[in-house]
């Protein structure tokens, strides 16, 4: 018999198209092959190097005032077709479109290409009580484009690191079954802080508990929606 408790509910979903662009947060996502579908599905990489930009604190700054989207909540194919990207100027452009990669390599002072990601990215999720005490550590509002979770959640009557206690349980999240396999130190974006001197605050919220929120695998393909009962199962 399955053992259930309500924790309280989904309030945001994150979802990054492009690493290390900022993303977007769409009300309903759909969940496969263990993760959210469409989430850093492609990364931007140094042409001559190689290299993913994803922990570049030199074009951090760049890359974060660039954002990319899906243009239908439940893409469920032709990610390609289906992708805008948005320069900091506003304009948009379609994924396939090489100005905007030249837009960014203008800006950097080298070029970069767009290439698929290979591996599936692990599914990250915080709860608010945590992230409020994150935000009285850092004596202000963290900026949204440094939150790379992708489920937040409030957690009723919580307290912060609350969500630690529930590593090796499983969530149900509406209609979806989400494994807990541990926690995550990729909740909260580290690179870039180097430009603005806060570094290693921000390294130390992590080191309170040795990680930040947790990492989830989902368990079959799945529906999620913003304002979805949160189900702690034992």
């Amino acid at each position: 018999m399955e053992l259930a408790e309500v924790v309280g509910h989904l309030t945001v979903l994150r979802r990054f198209p492009v690493e290390p662009l900022s993303g977007e947060s769409p009300d309903t996502a759909l969940l496969r092959e263990g993760g959210l579908f469409g989430d850093r599905v492609f990364e931007l990489c140094d042409c001559v190097t190689g290299r993913s930009l994803a922990a570049d604190s030199v074009a951090a700054p760049v890359l974060l005032s660039y954002g990319a989207r899906y243009m239908e909540d439940l893409v469920a194919e032709e990610l390609d077709r289906w992708t805008r990207v948005r320069n900091p100027d506003g304009k948009e452009f379609l994924i396939t479109d090489a100005e905007w990669l030249s837009d960014i390599s203008r800006r950097l002072g080298r070029e970069v290409a767009l290439r698929p990601r290979k591996e599936v990215s692990p599914l990250r999720l915080v709860s608010r009580p945590t992230l409020r005490l994150a935000e009285r550590t850092y004596g202000a509002a963290l900026e949204p484009a440094r939150l790379r979770a992708n489920l937040f959640i409030e957690i009723t009557d919580g307290k912060a690191f609350d969500e630690d206690k529930w590593i090796g349980q499983s969530l149900r999240i509406g209609e979806a079954l989400l494994e807990i396999t541990g926690g995550s130190t990729g909740c909260l974006l580290m690179f870039g802080a180097e430009a603005t001197g806060d570094v290693d605050l921000l390294r130390g919220l992590e080191s309170i508990h040795g990680h930040l929120g947790l990492e989830l695998r989902a368990a079959s393909s799945a529906r999620l929606r913003v304002g979805d009962p949160v189900v702690l199962v034992d």
